[in-house]
């Protein structure tokens, strides 16, 4: 094991061993499936059960792993084998992660280097690198306020979905933060919960908008005496009516030319009084735009879910146990309570580790833990309070220093 990763074990010991330490098992404890990625070689040691909490802290302080995760399924039996376990149903999750988001800030603190040829770039990695075609790469992401602010954003738009367009009981709802770029929102309805892989995956297709077809919501043209008139949708109508509304109201507001438009279809829009989408009928009023061209519009503007489609469809998934620390930035996945998402910050409620530690650090942005700014850094031995010196131990941006 490598300097870095010893400290880090180190660290996550000493915390998980403080006495007044306690983990909360999920529900249905005795009926889920545990899983530990250790620091050594990355190795997990799953297929694991306990049927209490203090079992589970004892496991976590005997292997220290730097992920803890649990199985979104309920089994019979736990501890076997995939195919012996008997299924008994698994929570609905979503997992929103800036990852999958398409934030402006990653390219001023991401980077990628391609595994074949050395290409380097900042931002996300593309999907194949543009020098040598290949598709590995060594991938360097960070966590900054914009980029959990947009997930945050994305965890309650989708809320309103859940809550509107599937009538979800808010008290079958909870939501954690990662403790690191995102969140996840845990279903346990006991409707939902015996949802099959196909099932759930027209769940996550509807979230994402997957073969939305605007006429299938309204959005058509009809003969009235002699002329064919253009109809659609109204602002404010629930489900994907409303949200194609709001998406061409925002999008009429925004820079059309980036659209791909023919010069006379953005002349059009841009004389146009958004505001009149408050009325009906709204869409006969902009002359010489064709329905054709409308889905095309509405394919660009609709607002979707952004969640990751194979959490949600997986129903044997692990997912990370809240209450524990997260090996990426020593941040702990917490629960938020619903009404206080909004005022939620994870850079003060997340942390974990006190006291100082020294590193050098090779190249971090600046950024906040807490009421303090740190940072920017490049090739330098600094002492920092040990959340921040944790965070960017855990994500390769220091070492130990000696």
């Amino acid at each position: 094991m490598d300097p870095t990763s010893q400290t880090i074990r180190q660290q996550f010991q000493r915390y998980y061993l403080e006495p007044a330490r306690r983990i909360t098992g999920p529900q249905a404890m005795a009926n889920r499936e545990f899983g530990f990625l250790l620091f050594k070689e990355k190795f997990m040691v799953r297929h694991r059960a306990f049927r209490t909490s203090e079992q589970l802290l004892g496991a976590i302080r005997d292997l220290v792993p730097a992920h803890v995760y649990f199985s979104t399924a309920r089994y019979k039996e736990p501890t076997a084998a995939m195919e012996e376990k008997g299924w008994e149903g698994a929570d609905l999750v979503f997992d929103i992660d800036a990852d999958h988001l398409d934030t402006e800030c990653k390219p001023t603190h991401d980077n990628w280097k391609c595994k074949g040829c050395g290409n380097v770039g900042r931002g996300s990695a593309p999907k194949i690198c543009p020098s040598c075609k290949n598709d590995r790469f060594d991938e360097q992401t960070w966590l900054c306020e914009k980029c959990l602010h947009q997930a945050k954003e994305e965890t309650v738009k989708l809320l309103d979905m859940l809550y509107s367009d599937f009538a979800v009981d808010p008290s079958d709802l909870r939501i954690f933060f990662s403790g690191h770029r995102g969140y996840h929102i845990h279903v346990y309805s006991d409707e939902l919960r015996t949802l099959g892989e196909e099932e759930r995956r027209e769940f996550a297709d509807y979230m994402t908008a997957q073969g939305l077809d605007p006429q299938l919501h309204g959005l058509l043209e009809r003969p009235i005496e002699g002329v064919r008139i253009l109809e659609g949708p109204a602002m404010g109508q629930p489900g994907w009516r409303g949200r194609i509304v709001k998406g061409v109201f925002d999008m009429l507001g925004g820079d059309l030319e980036k659209l791909g438009l023919q010069p006379g279809h953005v002349k059009v829009l841009k004389e146009f009084d958004r505001n009149e989408i408050f009325r009906k009928p709204v869409w006969s009023l902009f002359k010489g735009v064709d329905l054709a061209t409308w889905k095309d519009l509405v394919s660009k503007s609709v607002e979707n879910a952004k969640i990751d489609t194979v959490v949600t469809t997986d129903v044997h998934r692990l997912i990370r146990l809240p209450g524990t620390l997260n090996g990426h930035t020593g941040l702990l996945a917490v629960e938020v309570q619903s009404e206080r998402l909004d005022d939620f910050d994870p850079f003060t409620e997340s942390t974990a580790f006190t006291e100082s530690m020294k590193v050098h650090v090779k190249e971090a942005p600046r950024f906040r833990l807490g009421t303090e700014h740190h940072g920017p850094f490049h090739d330098e031995s600094v002492t920092l309070p040990a959340a921040a010196a944790m965070l960017l131990l855990c994500k390769r941006r220091a070492e130990p220093a000696t």
